[in-house]
C-alpha cells in the first residue's frame, strides 16, 4: 500500500511553487514511497545495545579535541562589497524575481 498519495505531491508543489506534469506526479510518489519504505526499515533497525556517536570521521580525537571554539571576527565591509554588486542600493543587492506571487500566476 503506497505511503505517498497523490494529494500528498499536489500539498508538496503548492509548498514548492512548483507544477509537475501528471508523468512527474507518478514518479514521484512511487520514489517518495520508496524512500518512506527505507526509513520506516531503518526505523525497525534494534539499536538498544549500540552507543551514540559523536561523529563519523575514524580520524576523530579523544573526545572534544575535534571541536574547536567560537571566536568572533570582523566581517565585509557592507560599502565596499555592495559597491562591487552589479545592482544594489545602499543597504542590499538587488536580484531579480524567481518565485511569483500567487495573485502573479
Amino acid at each position: 500500500m503506497s505511503r505517498i498519495t497523490p494529494e500528498g505531491i499536489a500539498h508538496l508543489e503548492r509548498l514548492a511553487r512548483i507544477h509537475l506534469a501528471p508523468e512527474e506526479v507518478e514518479a514521484i510518489t512511487a520514489q517518495l514511497d520508496r524512500i518512506v519504505a527505507m526509513v520506516e526499515s531503518l526505523q525497525a533497525v534494534d539499536v538498544s545495545g549500540v552507543e551514540p556517536t559523536l561523529g563519523m570521521s575514524h580520524e576523530m580525537a579523544a573526545e572534544g579535541e575535534h571541536m574547536r571554539a567560537d571566536e568572533t571576527a570582523p566581517g565585509l565591509d557592507r560599502a565596499v562589497v555592495l559597491s562591487q554588486a552589479p545592482d544594489a542600493t545602499k543597504e542590499f543587492f538587488r536580484v531579480p524575481r524567481v518565485i511569483a506571487r500567487d495573485d502573479e500566476s
